[in-house]
């Protein structure tokens, strides 16, 4: 499936999900979700997508609000795990780099589907990040190269397990768009992604410690 096809595919059915066939039904989760006292959320993600036709990962941390179980709002960071290798040419000669990529993410998640142990999401982010190419230089010192602004749009849709009542796993696919590039890096970092995700459930964590109850999933 070509990226283009991909992307159309996933917005429609995002699209599908969140009409629910019956608009007021979100609009009114939206209000109820917003006007309730929001619990505090922490969790880890691995976000695997494709750069030069090679498989890269990106892991990262999520701190963020949950409202009412329905709504969940926040800030990520990420960055690739392994650097990934390329090359340059500088002064005719070609150099072996690795790639080095982070951003900031804010982000926006609605939870169409809850219960005991399942939550089924629709989760959106934007990436807000650089990418640079690390190297070293002739003198045997660290340099980096090409610094480049990169902003990115990241849909995708997620299920969460709740495994026991710390903990959780999630799994999701999704596609990573950038929408403006400003520098001299040549990968192409839009992509499909694949999500990998743990969560944790500090509320259950404290209150299974200390018998005391915080806001917090």
């Amino acid at each position: 499936m070509s990226s283009k096809s991909f992307t159309t595919f996933f917005i429609f059915f995002a699209l599908c999900l969140f009409s629910k066939g019956q608009p007021h039904v979100f609009e009114n989760e939206f209000k109820t979700s917003f006007n309730s006292k929001p619990k505090f959320e922490f969790k880890f993600d691995s976000r695997f997508s494709f750069l030069r036709n090679t498989n890269v990962k990106t892991t990262g941390i999520k701190i963020g609000l949950s409202f009412n179980k329905k709504f969940n709002v926040g800030l990520g960071f990420n960055r690739l795990f392994v650097n990934a290798k390329s090359e340059i040419i500088n002064q005719a000669d070609t150099i072996p780099v690795n790639l080095n990529y982070y951003y900031f993410s804010p982000y926006f998640e609605y939870v169409y589907f809850t219960s005991k142990k399942w939550e089924f999401n629709l989760s959106t982010q934007i990436g807000l990040g650089s990418a640079k190419y690390n190297f070293t230089n002739f003198e045997g010192k660290k340099d980096s190269k090409n610094r480049t602004t990169i902003l990115s749009y990241e849909p995708a849709m997620l299920i969460d397990y709740k495994i026991i009542k710390w903990v959780g796993l999630g799994l999701g696919v999704g596609y990573r768009l950038v929408f403006y590039k400003n520098g001299e890096v040549k990968e192409h970092f839009s992509s499909p992604i694949y999500v990998i995700k743990l969560k944790v459930y500090l509320g259950s964590i404290v209150q299974s410690i200390s018998g005391k109850q915080i806001p917090a999933e």
